[in-house]
């Protein structure tokens, strides 16, 4: 209990930190929500030249669209830290942390919320309502919402951190390599049967994406999926944090310190 107390009060410090630049939490909400409307215009205009894309209706699709921008505003909120790495690795920054008497991966990924989270989390979950709105959806599918999009940031983030494990070996201050699976994510904005046979293996299996968008979202429209493929995002999540966790240890053995 105190662990988690700690933690939120490193949390909750560094949120109110960064909530004092108003102009900067204003112009990243903004951009962050024109950024994703952006993109929806971009589907928009695919789907004015059918009414379908690939048997999902432009519904369907709002909602895989405000699952993934939740999904990742939920992530930037809460666990954006892990972007940093790289520099901490270079500057020996790291050192100061691995002294805490908390989970180094933990403290650092809560420590530094990103303000345009809200962007997306508001785009997001507005997206989704009118897709379930409009759609009449029953209650269920309401009450498994935050679920999906909870397994959703936590795959993704799981994915950061496999990729930023990389920096303790290959030491650079540059974190390009996160935009491999942050690009990867926005193809979750799309069913994952539009993509060819070896990226949607990608997309399900290696990095599972599809796993807390595209197939649960194939069980409640009745794509002819198996009910038991509803466990599957949580599934998912806790395999992959796991496989996080041990990349993280592999990367802190790696670890050598500047001795500055």
């Amino acid at each position: 209990m105190e662990t988690l107390k700690m933690y939120w009060m490193a949390f909750n410090t560094s949120l109110q930190a960064k909530l004092e630049y108003r102009v900067d939490f204003i112009l990243g909400v903004v951009t962050s929500c024109m950024l994703q409307l952006a993109a929806l215009g971009m589907l928009w205009i695919v789907l004015n030249q059918t009414k379908d894309l690939n048997g999902w209706s432009p519904e369907q699709l709002l909602l895989l669209f405000g699952v993934t921008a939740a999904s990742l505003g939920t992530s930037e909120l809460f666990f954006n830290h892990i972007w940093m790495l790289p520099y901490y690795v270079v500057m020996g920054e790291l050192d100061r942390l691995l002294t805490y008497p908390v989970d180094s991966l933990y403290f650092l990924l809560i420590t530094r919320p990103e303000l345009h989270a809200f962007g997306n989390l508001v785009t997001g979950f507005t997206l989704a309502t009118i897709a379930l709105l409009r759609l009449h959806a029953p209650w269920y599918d309401w009450a498994l919402l935050p679920l999906f999009i909870l397994c959703g940031s936590l795959v993704y983030t799981s994915a950061l951190v496999i990729f930023g494990s990389l920096s303790f070996k290959f030491i650079g201050p540059t974190s390009m390599h996160f935009m491999i699976p942050h690009t990867l994510l926005q193809a979750t904005r799309y069913p994952l049967s539009i993509y060819p046979g070896w990226l949607q293996y990608g997309l399900l299996v290696i990095l599972p994406y599809g796993a807390f968008n595209f197939l649960p979202a194939s069980f409640l429209f009745g794509k002819e999926v198996t009910p038991w493929i509803a466990i599957v995002a949580p599934l998912a999540a806790l395999f992959f944090l796991w496989e996080a966790r041990l990349a993280w240890r592999w990367g802190i053995n790696k670890y050598e310190s500047t001795g500055s």
